[in-house]
């Protein structure tokens, strides 16, 4: 059996500054370059038509809504090196928990966010990276569509398997 993710991906001129500022920091620390975005679920394990099924599923019971970005933070975690926090809102939280209710996930803790930089590197770096990253108050930007994404240990292996309107 497989694992799957699935991916909430910026657009536009959002996408574009993310993509900039991951890439500034994969060259200046060594660490992996990945497409910017939000994991609504993570590691599911179905196989491949299941996955599609239920996402369409899902994409069914959600209809299109806007994030918006927060603060710039850091945890001990690899795949949360730095990050941007998505700021909580009623259709973000319904998307999730639909997702939990149709892919029978109900031990995920849910925390919005899209990763920076991966990588195992001291606190105080974490935090530098993270109070030195600027970017344009008030981002946000338009979710109309789920990616599904087969879970793979490396970022340069994650590619789309399915891109789903909703």
């Amino acid at each position: 059996m497989n694992s799957f993710s699935i991916w909430i991906v910026p657009s536009g001129d959002v996408k574009k500054k993310l993509e900039g500022v991951i890439l500034d920091l994969s060259q200046k620390y060594n660490s992996p370059v990945f497409e910017p975005h939000m994991t609504l679920l993570g590691d599911i394990s179905v196989d491949e038509k299941s996955v599609l099924e239920k996402a369409k599923i899902l994409t069914s019971k959600i209809k299109p809504f806007t994030v918006e970005l927060g603060e710039i933070s850091f945890s001990t975690t690899y795949f949360q090196s730095v990050f941007v926090r998505i700021k909580s809102n009623a259709e973000l939280m319904n998307a999730n928990l639909a997702a939990k209710e149709i892919f029978g996930v109900d031990n995920n803790v849910f925390m919005p966010h899209i990763s920076l930089l991966y990588g195992d590197y001291d606190m105080e770096l974490r935090e530098k990276v993270a109070k030195e990253i600027k970017l344009p108050s008030n981002l946000s930007f338009n979710v109309d569509k789920l990616v599904i994404i087969p879970s793979f240990p490396e970022p340069k292996d994650w590619k789309h398997l399915a891109k789903l309107p909703l």
